[in-house]
């Protein structure tokens, strides 16, 4: 049963986490994204979805 419990919790951490203020959303504009990221030292996350 903990598992479980830790994992539901987990599960509703993370998309709170993901919206937290202040986290840059970069649309539709890769070169910026990726230069950000380097000047920042940070990893770079894509996030990408297909209708079908």
């Amino acid at each position: 049963m903990r598992p479980l419990l830790a994992a539901l919790a987990l599960a509703l951490a993370v998309p709170a986490a993901a919206a937290a203020p202040g986290l840059p959303f970069v649309v539709d504009d890769a070169a910026r994204a990726l230069a950000d990221a380097r000047a920042r030292n940070v990893p770079l996350v894509v996030d990408v979805w297909a209708p079908w």
